[in-house]
């Protein structure tokens, strides 16, 4: 590995901390120093030598703080690059979410749920639940490229992903993270920041089912149910953060029974809550690696397909599984700082919205 104008390079470095040696290890510029707290430092450091295409990498060695200087590398997104491909994808992801969402409502079980048989009732569920849906997962992404841009990662635009409709009408979207992660703070950062944005518009879209839902008896609830599923309709599980709701909306002697707006809903808490789970693959994988090893993170994975196959998630989980021995474990550039306090409370917060989104399907 060659670097030019080391001189200039080591100056950088002298810059922020106190050098006690610097050499050539395996052609690789490497600075030993005494310092401990680095984390602000080597920020600045990594900002600074980002405009020459150069990244440090912290690692202790020896009970000593090492630093080393690589040319940053190429990056090649596993797709197409084209400007147009994530807007093409994001109309088509609209259009198969617009249109499960009015299939759904043209359906018997939509009519004796809702008490709606007018074509202008079916279009606006219908539209209400593409937009619900369509910003759940959105700003889900968002929040990601937010968190990524405050954090100096360099990152691609969301490609959506269009489903099935009647099935699933979209797989979600992808964000590729296109710089390395600079240290666990923002590993945490870009991990929970998708969910939490995300579960923050599910909330909304949950308050816009409990107001345009319809309200029925106690005494009615059975009946209803046994026609939907006379009509091969099936009734989901809800997630604990439905009920806690529910009393807001002081009436306890109804059961609201929601449109394709409350199915949005339902679908974004599920989003969150699988996102949420520790392994490398989705968002709380990076959440829990920001303060677990990588050997306690590979086993909170296992822990992750285990409780996703019990509770009804078995292909899901088998997908994981598969994957898990593919996904390379990539730790920060700054191996040394650990996880602020603020953050490290913040994982309690992460685990609520986890317990208050989840949906087992069912239990063995």
């Amino acid at each position: 590995m060659y670097i030019e104008n080391m001189d200039a390079v080591k100056s950088i470095v002298e810059r922020y901390f106190t050098v006690s040696d610097v050499y050539i290890d395996a052609g690789i510029l490497t600075f030993r120093i005494y310092d401990e707290d680095i984390k602000e430092k080597f920020r600045n450091l990594y900002k600074e030598l980002k405009q020459y295409d150069l990244i440090p990498t912290a690692t202790k060695e020896d009970g000593r703080i090492v630093i080393r200087i690589f040319p940053k590398p190429r990056v090649e997104l596993p797709i197409p690059k084209s400007r147009t491909l994530p807007l093409l994808l994001f109309i088509a992801t609209l259009g198969t979410i617009a249109v499960d969402g009015y299939l759904r409502s043209s359906t018997t079980v939509y009519e004796i749920i809702t008490g709606k048989t007018g074509f202008i009732d079916r279009f606006i569920d219908g539209l209400l639940f593409a937009v619900a849906l369509i910003a759940i997962i959105g700003i889900h992404e968002l929040g990601h490229k937010i968190s990524a841009k405050i954090d100096y990662m360099e990152s691609s635009p969301p490609y959506f992903i269009p489903g099935i409709p009647t099935m699933i009408p979209t797989f979600g979207a992808l964000i590729f993270q296109k710089s390395p992660t600079i240290n666990r703070d923002d590993m945490f950062d870009i991990g929970v920041s998708g969910p939490i944005a995300g579960f923050i518009v599910s909330l909304a879209v949950l308050f816009t089912s409990f107001t345009t839902a319809r309200w029925i008896p106690v005494e009615q609830y059975d009946y209803i149910v046994s026609q939907v599923v006379k009509e091969g309709g099936l009734l989901l599980p809800s997630p604990l953060v439905f009920y806690l709701v529910r009393p807001l909306f002081g009436k306890p002697d109804m059961i609201p029974l929601f449109s394709t707006v409350g199915f949005a809903a339902w679908l974004g808490m599920l989003i969150t809550a699988l996102n949420l789970f520790p392994a490398w693959q989705l968002d709380g994988g990076r959440v829990f690696r920001s303060f677990l090893s990588r050997r306690q993170h590979r086993f909170a994975g296992y822990i992750s397909v285990a409780i996703l196959a019990i509770t009804g998630y078995f292909f899901f989980a088998i997908l994981i599984l598969l994957m898990m021995p593919r996904t390379p474990d990539i730790a920060p550039l700054d191996q040394i700082s650990p996880l602020s306090k603020g953050r490290k409370i913040a994982i309690s917060l992460v685990i609520a919205i986890l317990v208050l989104t989840f949906v087992p399907i069912r239990f063995f």
